[in-house]
Order: C-alpha cells, then sequence, then structure tokens
C-alpha cells in the first residue's frame, strides 16, 4: 500500500473508532442501569460520557468523516507515481469551502439514497450510480455542491451500465465485510466491533481507492468512449 493510502486507512480508523465508541455510549447511557453491555450486545468500547457529550461526540465525528471522505479523495485521485508524497495543499487548499461542500453532498445524499433505495430499488440504484463522484469534485475540482452534482451526473452519463457493476461490486465486498462482524460478534461483542471496524475501515479505503480510479477515467476518457465526458458530444445515456 502506498503512504498516501496508509495515511487514509490511519484516519479512517481513527474516525470510524471516534464514531463507534460514541455510539455505544449513545446507546449505552439510554439503557437501564440493571442492564450490562454485553446483555444489550454492546461491546465495551465505550465513553465515560453524559449523554449530551455522546451527542456532540458523535456529530463531531460524523463531521471528520466528511473531512477524511475529502482528503482521500484529493490524495488517491493523484497518478500512481505521486501516491507516496503528502503534498500540504492536499489538506490545506480552499479547505473551508471544500469541507462545507463535502459535508453538503454528503447530507444530501444520505437522505436522497435511502430514500430512493425505499421507494424502489432502481431509482436507489440510479441516484447512487449518477452521484457517486459528486465527492470528488467537491475534494478535486473544487466545486460547489450544486454544480458538483452536475459534474457527478456529467461524468456518469453513458457510462451508468458499467459504473451499476461497480456499485453492486462495492455492495457485495461491503455485504462480506460487515458480515465478518457479525459473525465474530457471536462469540464477543468486543471482538466482533473489533473485527468490524478493521474490515470496515479496510473497506472504505479501497472503496475510496476504486472510485478515485473511476473519477480519473471518467474525466480523461469515459467508460463507453468519448459521448459521455466532460468535452464531448453527448452519447445516449446507457441507462
Amino acid at each position: 500500500m502506498s503512504v498516501s493510502g496508509l495515511v487514509v486507512l490511519g484516519l479512517t480508523v481513527l474516525y470510524q473508532v471516534a464514531l463507534v465508541t460514541s455510539l455505544n455510549t449513545l446507546i449505552l447511557n439510554q439503557l437501564p442501569d440493571r442492564i450490562q453491555p454485553r446483555e444489550a450486545g454492546l461491546s465495551s468500547l465505550t465513553l465515560p460520557l453524559s449523554t449530551d457529550a455522546a451527542i456532540v461526540v458523535t456529530v463531531v465525528s460524523l463531521l471528520i468523516g466528511f473531512g477524511v471522505f475529502l482528503v482521500a479523495a484529493r490524495l488517491l485521485s493523484r497518478d500512481p507515481a505521486e501516491l507516496s508524497t503528502l503534498p500540504a495543499e492536499v489538506f490545506t487548499r480552499r479547505i473551508g469551502r471544500a469541507f462545507l461542500s463535502a459535508a453538503a453532498v454528503s447530507l444530501v445524499l444520505g437522505v436522497v439514497l435511502p430514500l430512493g433505495f425505499a421507494l424502489f430499488l432502481v431509482p436507489g440504484l440510479f441516484l447512487a450510480i449518477s452521484f457517486q463522484f459528486a465527492i470528488f469534485a467537491v475534494a478535486v475540482e473544487d466545486e460547489g455542491p450544486l454544480d458538483a452534482f452536475r459534474r457527478s451526473w456529467e461524468l456518469a452519463r453513458g457510462n451508468r451500465w458499467r459504473l451499476l457493476g461497480l456499485v453492486v461490486l462495492l455492495g457485495v465486498v461491503g455485504g462480506i465485510a460487515g458480515a465478518a462482524g457479525s459473525l465474530f460478534s457471536l462469540a464477543s461483542p468486543l471482538v466482533g466491533q473489533l473485527v468490524s471496524l478493521a474490515t470496515n475501515s479496510v473497506f472504505l479505503v479501497l472503496t475510496y481507492g476504486i472510485l478515485a480510479d473511476a473519477f480519473l477515467q471518467l474525466r480523461e476518457e469515459p467508460l463507453l468512449g468519448s459521448g459521455g465526458g466532460h468535452s464531448g458530444t453527448p452519447d445516449v445515456e446507457a441507462l
């Protein structure tokens, strides 16, 4: 793994640990005193915090997650020869604006995608395929939220069948990663959660890398030819 990949993995693990422990604490604080964490299926990964403090840490952890995805997109959307370097601009370039845009995009997708899947599978998949590069447009091309959605839609145009395969593949791998933690949790909630943290972190880094590679390919040459890219005559959409 490259230096960039290791940095992204480290940031992802820290973000995941902070989020999981704060959520565990929030849930534990709502349980009656007579119920032990293990009885409720919780691990001992908790923090000595009040409910209000746990809510704050959870929100901060989610915000950190937006920043991690932003940095990951910038680090991994570079030429392979550059992945061993950590230029300061990756972490500082218009970071305030980029963070707000990334947070806005993530929040919109966090509402729109589940709603699409709840209504019917096809709309959810269509939206996931069409907007999966919005964060990369924010991180790499410094787009605002609305332009990021338009840019992602443009990149997906004419390539949706192949991108559908990518989404399905990531979904299958993510399901396997989640199942590993569930199996270990049968023996011990703590072990199960630690395994989940490790597998989910690796899976997220793998996802970042795959999406970054697809993003770079679509910027240069659309998967189905020159018709669906940023500079070309649009073809009829494949999906």
